[in-house]
């Protein structure tokens, strides 16, 4: 349950405004006195709302762009490495036998 679409309310809201959207969902039956009171609850609460706030409006797309990026860096690197096994991870070279010679 995303607790600011229940309300109707954006993330700057004030506490005010969250009571305010809280009454007027009731009073329109948008959604049951439970789910709205729950809501309320949760952006209330300021470490509540971060997390919230946090998991509603945080644009996860670029990190997820940059992980992608990075396991294919990673792949390729891995794809590349000289071994007749084909085990041979880049980062595990220092089990050939030649490190600290």
């Amino acid at each position: 349950m995303n607790p600011y679409a229940v309300l109707g309310i954006d993330k700057d809201a004030s506490n005010k405004e969250i009571i305010q959207a809280a009454a007027l969902g009731m009073r329109q039956r948008r959604h049951d006195a439970k789910t709205i009171a729950q809501a309320q609850k949760k952006l209330l609460d300021p470490v509540s709302r971060a997390c919230w706030t946090f998991i509603h409006f945080f644009d996860f797309e670029d990190a997820k762009k940059r992980l992608e990026r990075e396991l294919d860096e990673i792949l390729t690197a891995y794809d590349n490495t000289e071994g007749d096994d084909g085990f041979g991870a880049p980062c595990l070279g220092i089990f050939d036998g030649h490190h600290g010679q």
